[in-house]
């Protein structure tokens, strides 16, 4: 009896894919009899995590089934820590499956504030580590959430949060991971020699301690190489994910698409469509949501390629579908500009138009300037064709200010380079007619006639040429030189906001330094004059208490002494600290310890890199110590909060200041700053720094002040 082909393949597939479904259905029948016989809640809860997570590759749908039977339980029972857990992998699940971020950041905020408010309250150094684990993972969804949505400053700060509880634990592979979070972040603002060092750090952690996730920093280095056109090393990197031991499905098509990307780019077409289509097998396979993005992207741009326009929108459109449930601006703005870029080539203006718009208006709200400077390209040829020539000049002024020096040195070679066309190609039809005119002279004698015809004939084209030639480079010599007058006054204007804007910041600098000399010229005036006032009265009334013994005198006497140190403690905290011979953490120390003992608050004050720190100029520590006062007489004043903790960190090329407390909030939107506040804003302003305020009704406030040194 014969049997078709597939009938064996399956039986093939069968023998090698029973034993280890068998294996795993054993391990969650196992899971699922412990259930049975466990009592401990937190232990059932720890159960229904580890069976979803069994069912991850297998059922999706009984993997989120498990995750919610988790949390539900853990909420029944009001069991924080397992709340935090479900939520965490809860939001996992969402990327990992369903490119979800929004989803995802729901159950990541919900774990954050939970976890926070439990490390507030635990005591055992072993917990608080454990807790401040789990964080680190919150504050890296956190930061992806925000990288997605295009709010870089916020993916900043959270990445950098979890850096530094990496850093207090003490543990590599989250150090490791928090590298390669701004290595991303590098990446997404084109910074990709900053990214290629967080990438090379994560990198030398990663081979030593964290080898099963060393596909994300390969893809990553071989992301910043393409986009510096060093294909070959771009490619040497993408193909290490294939030889790594694990098998990562999500890395491995990820590797296949930047790898056709790069033969798209160098128009191998064949080999290119060869990758996308190896990518898109596993992709329909294993319901590889997160990678469909890139694919659809790439297959899209392959389409368009190649020609086929309505293939090639089905793909865009699919993909702008999927950037707007996730919420992905940089997807979304991408993906209008190739669906833009697809109706100006089939004629459709109106539409064309309509997507470049929204994606110009995307891209800069993102900071995806080459995203950007294509849009508006794009607009400008588009207004052109449509004969609105104010619209079109409008659009390609935008795309000229916008470019860098890089776009300006290769519109110079250009210029010499036609120029230099010009010159050779003259010379060229110079001695070309000196040519034809040696042969005019040597057939003379033979066709005299013939001789005349050829020759008026030979200077009349050459004529005509020389006009054509000449007319053609002076209009492209006139257009560039318009093009370089728009640029260098758009430049001139530039150079004069900066101007003015270096002004405002010495003017600013003036006044705080004119600020600290007017708090020691009253502090002075408040020690020696009202202080030494007090002093010689209280020392008159205490020779009248000896003479007469009165008790109204007596009391005089204390309210004198109370108001005398009360004018010392203001006139103490006027004064501009001496820290030119002071060690600056230790001034900190003291004005913390100062403050400890006249309230009942817990305040905290940890530093990374003491050293570089005390190694401040005077100037940055002032201003820090200013800083710090200020934001602390704020927390006591009005926060109503019992903790306080104080972060100062020395980066590479940076210092970062983050005050935390656990008191009442407030809502940043609607509240205007006060005085203090103010003047803080000030003072970050005048050193060129960045002020960023978290702070929510209920959960507490947050300054994280950035400044460069």
């Amino acid at each position: 009896m014969m049997y078709p082909k597939q009938f064996f393949f399956i039986l093939f597939f069968l023998a090698f894919n029973i034993p280890s479904f068998y294996a795993q259905t054993s391990k969650i029948d196992s899971l699922k009899g412990v259930v049975l016989k466990t009592t401990s809640d937190t232990s059932i809860t720890k159960l229904y995590i580890a069976i979803g997570a069994e069912f991850e590759k297998r059922n999706t749908d009984s993997t989120f089934a498990y995750y919610t039977k988790a949390l539900n339980k853990a909420k029944k029972e009001n069991l924080q820590l397992e709340i935090a857990d479900a939520d965490i992998v809860l939001a996992k699940y969402f990327i990992m499956h369903f490119n979800d971020y929004k989803k995802a950041y729901v159950y990541t905020t919900d774990a954050k504030n939970i976890l926070e408010k439990l490390l507030q309250k635990e005591k055992s150094k072993k917990e608080i580590k454990k807790i401040q684990e789990k964080l680190i993972s919150v504050y890296s969804g956190l930061s992806i959430y925000y990288s997605n949505i295009g709010n870089n400053d916020m993916s900043t700060f959270y990445t950098k949060k979890g850096l530094r509880f990496a850093k207090i634990i003490k543990n590599s592979n989250l150090i490791a991971r928090s590298y390669y979070n701004l290595g991303i972040q590098s990446l997404n603002t084109n910074n990709f020699s900053a990214a290629l060092n967080w990438f090379l750090l994560s990198l030398k952690i990663r081979e030593k301690n964290d080898k099963k996730n060393l596909h994300e920093v390969y893809i990553g280095l071989g992301d910043v190489y393409s986009n510096l056109k060093k294909y070959s090393k771009a490619v040497e990197y993408y193909s290490k994910v294939f030889t790594l031991p694990n098998t990562n499905y999500d890395a491995n098509v990820r590797s296949y698409i930047a790898t056709g990307n790069i033969y798209l780019k160098q128009n191998e077409t064949a080999k290119a469509l060869a990758f996308f289509t190896k990518a898109e097998v596993l992709v329909e396979k294993y319901h590889l949501k997160r990678s469909q993005v890139m694919l659809y992207n790439s297959l899209g741009i392959y389409h368009q390629m190649m020609g086929n326009n309505d293939l090639a929108l089905q793909y865009f459109f699919d993909l702008l579908t999927i950037g707007e449930q996730t919420q992905k601006k940089e997807v979304i703005a991408i993906t209008k500009l190739s669906i833009a870029s697809i109706y100006e080539k089939k004629n459709n203006d109106k539409m064309a138009i309509q997507f470049a718009s929204s994606a110009s208006q995307l891209a800069k709200e993102i900071s995806r300037f080459n995203t950007y400077w294509a849009c508006e390209q794009l607009l400008s040829t588009l207004y052109e064709k449509q004969k609105l020539h104010q619209l079109a000049l409008h659009h390609y002024k935008k795309f000229i200010t916008t470019r860098d020096s890089i776009e300006n040195k290769i519109n110079t070679e250009k210029i010499v380079k036609a120029e230099m066309n010009y010159e050779f190609e003259k010379k060229e039809l110079i001695a070309k007619a000196k040519q034809d005119k040696a042969r005019a002279v040597a057939l003379q004698e033979l066709n005299k006639q013939k001789l005349i015809r050829n020759s008026i004939a030979g200077f009349s084209l050459l004529i005509v040429i020389l006009s054509i030639i000449t007319v053609l480079n002076y209009k492209k010599r006139a257009k560039i030189s318009k093009a370089l007058a728009q640029k260098s006054e758009e430049l001139y204007q530039q150079k004069a906001v900066e101007l003015i804007k270096n002004e405002q910041v010495k003017s600013m600098r003036n006044y705080i330094k004119g600020e600290e000399n007017e708090r020691s010229r009253i502090a002075s005036e408040l020690h020696d004059g009202i202080g030494g006032s007090l002093s010689a009265i209280k020392l008159k009334l205490s020779k009248i208490a000896e003479e007469d013994k009165n008790e109204q005198i007596d009391k005089v006497i204390k309210n004198v002494d109370v108001l005398y140190h009360d004018v010392r403690s203001i006139s103490h905290n006027l004064i501009t600290p001496q820290l030119k011979d002071s060690i600056f953490i230790e001034v900190i120390n003291n004005l913390v310890n100062d403050i400890k003992e006249a309230t009942s608050l817990e305040i905290t004050l940890e530093y990374l890199e003491e050293d570089k720190i005390n190694l401040l100029s005077e100037e940055i520590q002032v201003t820090v110590y200013r800083m710090i006062q200020e934001l602390l007489k704020n927390s006591i004043a009005h926060s109503n909060g019992t903790k306080i903790e104080i972060n100062v960190t020395k980066f590479e090329h940076e210092l970062n200041l983050v005050i935390e407390d656990n008191g009442a909030g407030f809502d940043t939107s609607k509240k205007k700053l006060g005085i203090g506040l103010r003047n803080l804003e000030a003072r970050t302003k005048a050193l060129g720094g960045k002020l960023i305020i978290d702070s929510v009704i209920g959960r507490g406030s947050a300054f994280n002040i950035t400044i460069p040194c």
